[in-house]
């Protein structure tokens, strides 16, 4: 994985002021002579000590997000992201260490002083590698190629400003829109709407900024499923009516109100965490489970010729493809005649065990195997076959959002909805799968899991 020069800079100067940090809390303790004489360590003693404790911190705030770019943010944010991340941890050193017969004893002076070194050094180093950042976007160094799709008189005002203002970091490759041979300020449109992912490529876009007209929304579900493979940030100028009325959540960007179009919700330790539960409970489940699954695997073998496991081509995160597991709950020949093709409510196809199977969804269990490799999570919306897949891709706007993240064994759309008969059915579920998407939380998957139970002893599979 290639790591940004910024990351590289921010990991090197945190580490740097952390320690800084630690120095001007021991010179606060031991050399202003504001607290009790005590004989104090040489700091050469605390060195080692203070690499740890900086390490730590580093940890935390790489759990915390605070890696991410520090683009776009201002001073406040910079040293407020900071006085959060450290707030917790100080917080439990604090309680950990009180003493309560002495709640205000020098050390807890010296501990809330440390926090202020560190968020005053830390901060501070941030806010030094923003200011350096703005001046060279400013020279035109560290420019983000952007792609402006509209052109009218929002469009053209926000082009007004990245010029005015060139540290927002946009270089504006040009506009597209319907109509060719227009420009506005040395600025061409460049492409039309029959052309985006070729203008994209070809210009190396990183940012698209959508300023639609009125009369052109009806565009833009379709231009953001088309847009959603090719790794661009994607984010929309609200207009006027939306900010007034509060329809929309902005970001503002040197005074320049953004949306961010699905924005990663999840922090790094709430991804981590969300892997390592994954992990833990996969392999909880497979172990432990195991004799059922050697009586399971019997029992479907006395019932039907076949193997035991039934493997299928699944399209995954990104469109890459993988190959699922599941127990054999239809005939060897299922799909010879007809090809891929939904199963009924009371499908032929299915034996008898494997009916048994899919009204306690216990059919699904190899599946842990899936989330064990990383090829699926536990909780995410249900992988597709690839011809479904490019079936709805061509008919359904934004179905390609939901492969932007990880597949689930279970889902918010398949605790909230039925089975699949028809495409209007794949349409109702997406919206439960962008609801998914636009609201993930760690809290909304123990839900949707607990939910899942609840429907596995109803007995309603199929």
């Amino acid at each position: 994985m290639k790591i940004s020069r910024e990351k590289i800079t921010l990991t090197t100067v945190d580490f740097i002021a952390l320690n800084l940090a630690y120095l001007a809390s021991y010179i606060f303790r031991y050399k202003t002579g504001l607290f009790s004489q005590v004989i104090a360590p040489e700091f050469r003693q605390l060195f080692i000590p203070s690499l740890i404790v900086s390490i730590g911190w580093m940890i935390v705030l790489l759990l915390r997000g605070n890696y991410r770019s520090l683009y776009g943010q201002s001073t406040v944010d910079v040293f407020l992201s900071v006085a959060k991340a450290s707030l917790v941890g100080i917080f439990i050193i604090f309680l950990v260490t009180i003493d309560l017969h002495k709640p205000l004893s020098p050390s807890r002076v010296v501990l809330m002083s440390y926090w202020g070194f560190l968020i005053l050094f830390t901060g501070g180093g941030r806010a030094i590698i923003r200011m350096v950042q703005r001046r060279l976007l400013a020279r035109g160094i560290g420019l983000r190629n952007a792609l402006i799709i509209g052109f009218n008189e929002r469009a053209k005002a926000f082009l007004r400003q990245t010029q005015r203002v060139p540290d927002i970091g946009y270089n504006i490759r040009g506009f597209l829109n319907g109509t060719l041979e227009e420009e506005y300020l040395g600025v061409k449109v460049i492409s039309d709407y029959d052309h985006l992912e070729d203008t994209v490529r070809n210009n190396h876009v990183h940012e698209v900024i959508l300023v639609p007209a009125p009369d052109e929304r009806e565009l833009i579900p379709g231009i953001i499923s088309r847009l959603a493979n090719l790794h661009v940030g994607i984010k929309m100028l609200p207009d006027l009516t939306e900010t007034l009325y509060g329809h929309v959540r902005t970001a503002h960007i040197r005074s320049v109100p953004l949306i961010q179009v699905f924005p990663d919700l999840l922090s790094p330790w709430q991804r981590w965490l969300k892997r390592i539960s994954d992990t833990i409970v996969s392999a909880s489940v497979l172990t432990f489970g195991s004799p059922l699954y050697l009586l399971i695997g019997l029992a479907i073998k006395i019932n039907s010729k076949g193997p035991v496991l039934y493997r299928q081509q699944r399209v995954g995160r990104g469109g890459k493809e993988f190959i699922l597991y599941k127990f054999r709950s239809m005939r060897q020949d299922a799909e010879a005649r007809t090809g891929p093709v939904w199963a009924g409510k009371d499908d032929p196809r299915i034996t008898s065990m494997g009916r048994i199977m899919r009204k306690l969804h216990i059919d699904e269990f190899p599946q842990f195997i899936n989330v064990l490799k990383g090829d699926m999570a536990l909780v995410g919306p249900r992988p597709e076959r690839p011809k479904f897949v490019n079936d709805f891709k061509s008919k359904i706007p934004l179905y390609e959002r939901r492969m932007n993240i990880k597949p689930g064994i279970t889902g918010w759309a398949q605790v909230k909805h039925k089975y699949d008969e028809s495409l209007t059915d794949v349409k109702d579920k997406l919206q439960y799968d962008l609801f998914y998407l636009e609201n993930m939380s760690l809290a909304l998957d123990l839900k949707i899991i607990l939910s899942t139970l609840g429907i596995m002893f109803q007995y309603k599979g199929r």
